[in-house]
């Protein structure tokens, strides 16, 4: 009975040392989290004031009447839908090329075994150390001879050969690792070919590492403005990164407005991040634990 009265004080003192620690890590999150939301908040209010209000600077942070329409008057300064619509064809494309490309690569360096596998994997992985100032004349050239420059072709193409993939290479086949092999020799024995347990087996259990390089390959295609701006001479091609410059430099004066069509050309991967959030923490958990 002493011995449980001693305790309870002790349990007591540590468990409310435990509250005053969560509670100061908690205030401590949330300021951090209020500097990484600053900058988006200032594009917003700064999107929603009126030009009297942008003169006045920094004194104004709150529109006194949110202006709406500078959303409406955005869109139609510039053909936006075009380059949304040049935009999606070029995500869409380069996504399905990657997925394709990254899995079958992936999979041929986790699970087949074939001679200089490894030192094949240590050679596409040093690609990553290439910068693409490096290559950026090469392939200008090589684009240049075979006719593809003005079209979407430079940018759509490589994604099925693994161009770029190098990364997310690695983090699915880390994830195939993960996967027992006892799996895919049962499969053999029932009869399965490699074709089958690549589609039927490590695909359905590879989706939230499929999704998470889905994700970085959608975040990189739509906000890619080097390419775009490189391959793409007809202004009917351009996609929405190339369209904000152009808003920019017609524009530039208006930061209301400018404003307003970063926040349209950024909304789609914030909802895309929020959507999958689950699913891509998932995916990196995974992949950082298995192989």
């Amino acid at each position: 009975m002493t011995e449980t009265v001693l305790k309870r004080p002790k349990y007591r003192s540590r468990k409310r040392r435990r509250i005053i620690v969560h509670s100061v890590l908690h205030i401590v999150l949330v300021l951090c989290s209020f500097v990484f939301v600053f900058p988006f908040l200032w594009m917003l209010f700064t999107a929603l004031k009126t030009p009297a209000e942008l003169l006045k600077g920094i004194s104004v942070f709150f529109p006194a009447e949110p202006q709406w329409q500078n959303f409406v008057s955005a869109v139609q300064k510039i053909p936006f839908f075009m380059y949304l619509k040049n935009s999606l064809i070029i995500v869409l494309s380069v996504m399905t090329g990657t997925i394709f490309s990254a899995t079958t690569a992936a999979y041929a360096f986790a699970k087949l075994k074939w001679k200089g596998r490894d030192k094949w994997f240590i050679v596409m992985l040093a690609t990553m150390m290439l910068p693409i100032q490096v290559i950026l004349i090469p392939t200008f050239v090589m684009y240049s001879w075979i006719g593809w420059l003005g079209t979407r072709l430079p940018m759509i193409v490589p994604a099925f050969f693994g161009g770029g993939a190098a990364f997310y290479i690695f983090l699915l086949r880390q994830f195939f690792k993960g996967i027992p092999k006892e799996m895919t020799e049962s499969a053999i024995i029932d009869g399965a070919n490699h074709w089958q347990i690549f589609t039927k087996i490590m695909l359905p259990l590879s989706k939230p590492a499929i999704m998470t390089v889905a994700l970085f390959t959608f975040m990189g295609a739509w906000n890619d403005y080097f390419g775009p701006l490189i391959f793409l001479s007809n202004p009917d091609h351009w996609t929405l990164a190339l369209g904000l410059r152009s808003f920019q430099t017609q524009y530039g004066g208006q930061y209301n407005l400018m404003m307003a069509a970063s926040i349209l050309i950024m909304l789609p991967t914030l909802i895309l991040f929020f959507l999958a959030q689950k699913t891509f923490i998932e995916g990196i958990k995974f992949t950082g634990i298995k192989g």
